[in-house]
Order: structure tokens, then C-alpha cells, then sequence
């Protein structure tokens, strides 16, 4: 087998499947490193990862490994592996977070050490109670070579062109894209975040929790609420404290319109920061 093949057929493939490097590599089991590796052509997985291989990036084998078999005549590619790449490419058009960048930047993110920059933007945002999703990094010849882009859902919500690139260049994108995050999160927030959120909050608030999400609130009123609370200016690293006056309101009223739980809970989240304040 052809290493140097082999990992630009894995690499292709991660990215028709619109699969990040850290999130192929999650899915298999092995390190962000360990499949960098494969896909630079410098090791190959071990026998035992290659079924799980195949069936995430949904291929067979044969195909994984270019080991050409002939049809008989008249039998065309298997169906079934066919339907899985459209919902696969269905499932993965729209990303909630994407870094994209020009040919010129590409060595930036040919070693792991990007990672780290994006583990500590994440580390920063978490502190204002805002979980950044996983980012999708990618290539695109399209763009000017020096030039740089955060999207979320297609929209853009940064780019730049750069002058120069150095030593600091990683730095320096990866914290656009943390302040990208920042001033959009009410456009990224969605309600797979809003359930990891409330399922971290779970363990240190077990019972406010677990006994009113998602259950009285269900986790698109808990999206809509906060990201309403988020265009109005409010932090939204009070949590609980929007958990709790949610369920306070809906257990008196479990009629309330969406709008007026709306307008409570922002009257609330004044208040409170009002007092700290002061």
C-alpha cells in the first residue's frame, strides 16, 4: 500500500464528508496527531481501525484501500453506500463554525499546533459561559492566498487578508476567531450547544436541572431565550439563574407565550446585573 495514496485518499474523503481532523480522529479513536500523521503519508492505521474507518467515512474496503474489483457487467456502485454519502453530504452542508483560508496559509495548519491556539480560545470563552462548537479548518483555493474567513452556517462572519505572515500569524487568526464567536454567538447558538451547556450545568445543579429541562422548558425555548438575552447584551453565564426563572414562571403558567418569557427573563437578568453593579 502506498503510504503518501493512501493518506491523500483519507484526507479527501474526511473533507467530502466535511469532517474536521480532530472530529475524524474522535470518531475512529485515535489522536488528532495519529491521523495527521496518516494523512501526510508518514504511518498507516493499524488493521484493526479500518472497518471503523470505512464506515464512518462510508466506504468500502476495496475502495479505502484502491483495490480495484470489476462488477460484473451491468452491476453498477452499491446503492446503499451511495444513499449514505447524500444524507452524509446532507447532514454536513451547513457547519455552525468554519475557519477557511487561502493557499498561501496553509502551512500555518499542517502540524497540530493550531489546536492548541483553538483549545484556548475555547478555554476563554467558557469563562462568559459561551461554548464554542467544534471548528470545521479547511483549505479553499477560491479564496485569495493570503486571505482568511470565519463562517458560521454560510454566513461570514469575518475575513481579512493578511500583509505578512510569520510566527504570530496562528495566534492572531485564532483569536479573530474567538472575537468572531464572541460578537455572532447569538447567530452560532443552537440548540445541540444549548443541550451540552444545560448537561454540564446538570453537574453542579442536578435537581433545577433535571427537573425542568426539557422537560417544562424544552431546549428551542431555552435557544430562543437566550439568544435574545445574548442581542440584548446580557451575559449568559447565569444559566441557572435563566433555568430558574423559566420553570419558576412556567410551573404558575404553563401558558406563558414565548414572547412574555422573553420579557421576564430579561427584566430578571437586569435587575440582577443591576445589583452587582452596585
Amino acid at each position: 500500500m502506498d503510504q503518501t495514496h493512501f493518506g491523500n485518499r483519507i484526507s479527501r474523503l474526511r473533507q467530502n464528508n466535511n469532517m474536521t481532523q480532530e472530529q475524524l480522529a474522535a470518531r475512529i479513536g485515535v489522536t488528532p496527531q495519529a491521523l495527521s500523521r496518516w494523512e501526510r503519508g508518514q504511518s498507516l492505521p493499524d488493521l484493526s481501525l479500518l472497518t471503523e474507518v470505512c464506515r464512518i467515512l462510508a466506504i468500502s474496503a476495496d475502495e479505502l484501500l484502491d483495490i480495484s474489483i470489476k462488477n460484473p457487467p451491468g452491476q453498477s456502485q452499491n446503492p446503499d453506500r451511495r444513499h449514505e454519502v447524500v444524507w452524509s453530504r446532507l447532514r454536513n452542508c451547513l457547519e455552525p463554525l468554519e475557519l477557511i483560508f487561502g493557499e498561501k496559509l496553509v502551512p500555518i495548519f499542517m502540524n497540530d499546533a493550531y489546536m492548541q491556539k483553538i483549545i484556548e480560545q475555547r478555554e476563554k470563552l467558557a469563562a462568559e459561559g459561551i461554548l464554542m462548537p467544534v471548528v470545521r479548518v479547511r483549505d479553499k483555493l477560491e479564496l485569495e492566498t493570503d486571505e482568511f474567513q470565519i463562517v458560521s452556517y454560510r454566513r461570514k462572519l469575518y475575513f481579512e487578508r493578511l500583509t505578512s505572515v510569520d510566527e504570530y500569524t496562528c495566534d492572531y487568526i485564532c483569536g479573530c476567531l474567538g472575537k468572531a464567536v464572541q460578537d455572532n454567538y447569538a447567530h452560532i447558538l443552537n440548540q445541540e450547544l444549548v443541550k451540552e451547556l444545560t448537561d454540564n450545568l446538570q453537574i453542579k445543579y442536578p435537581v433545577l436541572v433535571s427537573g425542568a429541562v426539557p422537560g417544562r422548558i424544552s431546549y428551542g425555548l431555552l435557544t430562543d431565550v437566550l439568544k435574545h438575552l445574548i442581542r440584548e447584551g446580557h451575559s449568559i453565564a447565569y444559566l441557572e439563574k435563566v433555568i430558574e426563572i423559566l420553570d419558576r414562571v412556567l410551573r404558575r403558567c404553563p401558558e406563558t407565550p414565548e414572547e412574555e418569557l422573553v420579557r421576564i427573563v430579561s427584566r430578571k437578568m437586569k435587575e440582577q446585573e443591576e445589583q452587582e453593579e452596585q
